[in-house]
């Protein structure tokens, strides 16, 4: 008999393979050229510049919210919004959201689903099982995301950092997904790539954990301390194992 009920999935490196770059000269042009069609102007090099200013102010302002939290994590709604402030532009949420998107979309160079990720959630939700998302992520990127890869209704419940300003591996966001959907931590199983942030916040809150090592991972340093390991990122391993746990 499978021991699991609730199966917690990472997104980026675990289901989904991309590829950003944040650092290409053509997206802080062309987001600059955004920001001028909509009344407020920036030089590429002063955008880039005030960009992660306000990154770094609106994580210290999180911090000073939830000083309980061990890792935090923004809204960028809120950068892309100042940006506008700054030059005196009030916007419409709606528009907060497209500035978003669009500068996701120029960062991006790739996104798709590893192997198998959709015959692994369809045959999860077959046998009755809940399947969720817990990601370190951007909600105003990720939702979109999901839709493109088309698995974004294969998911009984999704916990994302930005909502929650709360990052993975504190155990606060672990013990949010578990309170909201009504998971019990004795029954549910963490998959993640991340060694320090999927598999350290599932053992800080009583999850089992399968670290699955990925091209996304950080660099392999030995086994980490997980319940079971695929070494490989070999997603047809993961799907027996999900098969038989």
């Amino acid at each position: 008999m499978m021991k699991y009920q609730d199966y917690l999935f990472d997104l980026y490196g675990t289901l989904a393979d991309i590829h950003t770059d944040e650092s290409k000269k053509e997206l802080w042009k062309l987001l600059a050229s955004w920001y001028q069609s909509h009344g407020a102007v920036y030089s590429p090099w002063n955008l880039k510049k005030q960009f992660r200013t306000l990154l770094r102010e609106e994580l210290h302002r999180t911090a000073l919210r939830h000083p309980d939290y061990t890792a935090v994590d923004i809204r960028m709604e809120s950068v892309f919004e100042r940006l506008y402030n700054i030059r005196n532009i009030s916007v419409s949420a709606e528009s907060i959201a497209e500035t978003a998107l669009f500068y996701r979309m120029l960062s991006r160079d790739y996104i798709r689903t590893y192997a198998c990720v959709h015959d692994i959630l369809h045959r999860l939700r077959a046998d009755g099982k809940r399947c969720f998302l817990l990601t370190n992520a951007q909600a105003v990127f990720t939702i979109p995301e999901l839709k493109l890869l088309r698995i974004a209704d294969l998911f009984d419940g999704i916990v994302i950092s930005s909502t929650q300003e709360c990052a993975k591996p504190d155990p606060h966001i672990f013990l949010a997904a578990c309170e909201r959907y009504h998971i019990k931590r004795e029954n549910a199983l963490m998959i993640g790539n991340d060694p320090y942030t999927d598999i350290a916040g599932a053992n800080a809150c009583g999850m089992d954990s399968v670290y699955l090592h990925s091209n996304l991972s950080p660099k392999w340093t030995g086994a980490p301390d997980c319940t079971y390991l695929i070494k490989d990122g070999d997603m047809q391993k993961l799907k027996r194992l999900l098969e038989r746990v």
